[in-house]
């Protein structure tokens, strides 16, 4: 089944946070504990841990693009699955919020 990553909040303070750079691309394979992006913040620029296991489907945030915190900026699922239901704004399906496991730069 495929899963929407979410931006987490990295920090009390954060409300947002900049996608400075991704270490993925559509159609690569990812496991659980493999960084996939730096992110900044209000404090720092921190990598994010993907959670998930699978092929990353879609990247909905471009580098340099800055997005709310819980914002959907990753599917990860199954190669050929449909996962246009997960960007719906109105969606109940199932999302993953990382869990702040960061390691700041």
């Amino acid at each position: 089944m495929a899963v929407a990553i979410k931006l987490p909040r990295m920090s009390d303070t954060m409300e947002e946070g900049t996608i400075v750079s991704w270490f993925v691309k559509v159609g690569d394979t990812v496991k659980s504990s493999e960084m996939i992006a730096d992110v900044e913040t209000d404090k720092a620029t921190m990598e994010l841990e993907n959670f998930e296991k699978g092929e990353v489907l879609h990247l909905n945030v471009e580098e340099g693009e800055t997005v709310p915190v819980e914002t959907v900026i990753a599917i990860i699922g199954k190669k050929g699955e449909d996962f246009q239901h997960l960007l719906s704004s109105d969606s109940s399906a199932e999302t993953i919020q990382n869990d702040p496991v960061v390691s700041a730069r």
